[in-house]
C-alpha cells in the first residue's frame, strides 16, 4: 500500500468538486524522469555547459510525435533557470519560444521579442526586429534559445517558404552565437533538405519517442514507468499499474505515449475520486478511455475490464481492421 499523504482517504465518500479538481490537476503535473527523458536531458545539459565560452556555440535538432515528451523536458530544463532583474536589467538565461501556427520568420522574431519581454515587439520589418531581437540577446545575456513548434515555421510546403525559412534561422543561428534548440514534429526535418548550409550547422538530430513494447528490457522500461506514475497518483492507496497484465492494457491503449497515458490516468482519478474510492481500478480506466477519442486509431478497443484481453490479438485485429479500411478506400 501508497500511503500517499498529501491525499486523505475518502472512505467511500464522494470527492467534492473541489478536491476531485485538485486530485486532477496532480495527475496532470506528474512528471516521471525515465531513462530516455533522462538522456535527453542530459544532452541540452551538455550543449549548454560545453557552448559557455565557446567559439562556436553548439546546436540541436529535437523531433517527434505530438505527446511523446518534448516540450515537458524543454520546459523543465528553462524553469531550472529563473530570470532576475540586475542593474534594471532583465537577464534571460533561457529563451525558451513556441512557433505561433502559420509563422513566418517575421513573426517568430516578433514572437521571441515578446518573450524577452520587449513592449515593442510586433513594431518594425523582419529585418529591424531581428536586429533588435539579436541585440537583446546579447543585453538579457540569453545563454540558450529554445525554438518550440518549429513545425509551425514550414506548415506551409512551398519551395519558397522552405527556403525563406531556411536562410532565416541560419544566419540567425550564425549571428546570434549561443546554442539553439530547435524541436518539432517529424515532418520538420525537411527544411534540413532545402539547406546544405542548415543542415550543417543542426546535424546532431535527436528523435524522442514514446515507449515500446517488444523485448523483456521495454516492457520492463514501461512498467516501470507506470509504477513511478503509480506511486505519485493522488490517493491514499495504488492501483498497480505495473501489474503485467495491467500494463499490457495500458499500452494498447496508449501505444507507448506518455500524454495518453496521462491523460487516461487524468479521467480516470476524477472517476476514482467522485467513486469514493481510494485507488483507481480499471472500472475507472474502463470509463476513462470511453471519453477519450484518439482519430488516428478508428478501431481501437478498450481494453479495460476484459478478462480475457490479449496484447497481440488486439494489435492484430485492429490492424487488419485498418488494412481493410484502407483497401476499401484504395
Amino acid at each position: 500500500m501508497s500511503e500517499n499523504k498529501k491525499f486523505a482517504k475518502l472512505n467511500g465518500f464522494p470527492a467534492s468538486p473541489v478536491e476531485v479538481k485538485s486530485r486532477r490537476e496532480h495527475t496532470k503535473s506528474i512528471i516521471v524522469s525515465h531513462p530516455r527523458y533522462q538522456k535527453i536531458m542530459n544532452r541540452i545539459e551538455e550543449l549548454h555547459f560545453y557552448s559557455s565560452g565557446s567559439l562556436q556555440a553548439e546546436t540541436l535538432f529535437l523531433y517527434g510525435e505530438t505527446g511523446v515528451g518534448k516540450s515537458t523536458v524543454l520546459e523543465e530544463y528553462t524553469e531550472r533557470f529563473q530570470r532576475e532583474i540586475i542593474d534594471g536589467i532583465t537577464i534571460v538565461p533561457i529563451l525558451y519560444n513556441k512557433v505561433p501556427v502559420g509563422a513566418t520568420p517575421k513573426s517568430v522574431a516578433s514572437s521571441l521579442l515578446s518573450s524577452l519581454g520587449d513592449p515593442a515587439y510586433d513594431k518594425g520589418t523582419e529585418i529591424s526586429q531581428t536586429d533588435r531581437l539579436l541585440h537583446f540577446i546579447k543585453v538579457c545575456k540569453v545563454e540558450l534559445i529554445i525554438i518550440d513548434e518549429f513545425q509551425h515555421l514550414i506548415d506551409r510546403d512551398t519551395r519558397t517558404v522552405l527556403r525563406k525559412a531556411s536562410e532565416w534561422i541560419k544566419k540567425f543561428s550564425d549571428d546570434a552565437n549561443v546554442p539553439i534548440i530547435l524541436c518539432g514534429m517529424p515532418e520538420s526535418k525537411r527544411i534540413f533538405e532545402h539547406n546544405e548550409q542548415l543542415d550543417r550547422r543542426f546535424l546532431d538530430k535527436e528523435e524522442i519517442y514514446g515507449f515500446q513494447y517488444i523485448t523483456k528490457e521495454e516492457q520492463i522500461e514501461f512498467r516501470t514507468f507506470l509504477k513511478a506514475v503509480d506511486e505519485d497518483l493522488p490517493f491514499y492507496n495504488r492501483t498497480y499499474l505495473a501489474d503485467k497484465k495491467l500494463s499490457d492494457k495500458m499500452f494498447y491503449a496508449t501505444n507507448g505515449n506518455p500524454y495518453y497515458v496521462n491523460k487516461i490516468l487524468v479521467e480516470a482519478t476524477a472517476f476514482a475520486a467522485k467513486s469514493g474510492n481510494d485507488s483507481i481500478d480499471e472500472n475507472h480506466l474502463y470509463e476513462a478511455f470511453r471519453r477519450i477519442k484518439n482519430s488516428k486509431r478508428p478501431f481501437v478497443t478498450n481494453p479495460f475490464t476484459n478478462d480475457k484481453f490479449n496484447l497481440f490479438d488486439a494489435f492484430e485485429l485492429e490492424q487488419n481492421k485498418n488494412k481493410k479500411l484502407a483497401k476499401n478506400i484504395g
